[in-house]
């Protein structure tokens, strides 16, 4: 089983009706037998209707329920027992380490796997059409918010982020259509997040949200959702896990937008390097 659909029903799971989020256990406790089954059998074991099933493949972003099956034949050639394994007080120093990677590789083949061509080209019409980039976030995702930022900076595009709640608000109220924001936070239904969205909603600025739940309200009211991936072991929630997707995912943005932008963005990035290469001590 590839851990990809695994993650994938994970993020729509808490939005999903209790007949569905049924489907969803079955699916994650007998990966290994569900493949075999037929739609009807499928529906017996769930005690749901086939009409169910069928839905509840393309909530979670299948056409059918036949290639959902697909997905679950589909194996991860890097899986193997310990890949996954949770930490344990006798591991040692290296293990915890080896852990940790093999936690943040997942995350990042996971999150690869479920971004589509579509929502990439949907977010660089938005980005390559902006006048001005907000980057919005509390808490933990705040940080990934200014990693964001300090990176676009170095693009020929107006950028503004603000680490107090008020001053982003200020700052989403001052957008308008022909700017863009991007909206991160892990769960996206925290209460401040969303109301910074309604404020650029009404403001009709084109926002791209980075979020690890496909059917949370940050994801419903975005422009595109872009849905980062991640596991939760020891010491380490899902949450934190999933801002090594979220940067990778902005890192590979900005190289996007970069490269569509090169004839102007060559000259930028070589007066930042100028002022850095001054800065230092020689």
């Amino acid at each position: 089983m590839s851990r990809t659909l695994i993650s994938r029903i994970r993020s729509y799971y808490d939005n999903l009706s209790k007949s569905d989020q049924a489907i969803s256990d079955y699916l994650i406790a007998n990966i290994d037998s569900a493949a075999m089954l037929s739609i009807q059998e499928f529906a017996q074991k769930t005690h749901v209707s086939t009409a169910t099933i069928s839905r509840f493949s393309k909530k979670i972003g299948f056409n059918s329920f036949q290639e959902l099956k697909l997905a679950i034949h589909a194996t991860d050639s890097t899986r193997n027992d310990d890949f996954f394994s949770e930490l344990s007080p006798t591991d040692d120093y290296k293990e915890i380490l080896t852990k940790n990677f093999n936690g943040n590789i997942s995350s990042l083949n996971s999150t690869l796997n479920l971004i589509t061509n579509r929502q990439l080209d949907q977010t660089m019409e938005i980005l390559l059409n902006a006048s001005t980039c907000g980057f919005f976030g509390l808490g933990g995702s705040n940080a990934v918010a200014l990693i964001a930022f300090h990176k676009f900076l170095r693009m020929p595009l107006h950028c503004v982020y603000h680490q107090d709640f008020h001053f982003q608000q200020m700052q989403a109220a001052k957008l308008t259509s022909d700017d863009c924001a991007f909206v991160i936070s892990h769960t996206g239904k925290n209460r401040d997040t969303m109301h910074l969205v309604e404020i650029l909603k009404s403001r009709g600025v084109p926002i791209i949200a980075l979020t690890s739940f496909a059917s949370s309200p940050l994801a419903k009211a975005a422009d595109v959702a872009l849905i980062s991936i991640s596991e939760e072991i020891s010491f380490r929630p899902e949450a934190v896990a999933s801002t090594v997707s979220q940067i990778s995912l902005l890192d590979a943005l900005f190289m996007m937008y970069g490269m569509k932008m090169k004839n102007v963005s060559e000259g930028t990035l070589s007066e930042i390097r100028k002022v850095i290469r001054d800065s230092r001590i020689s």
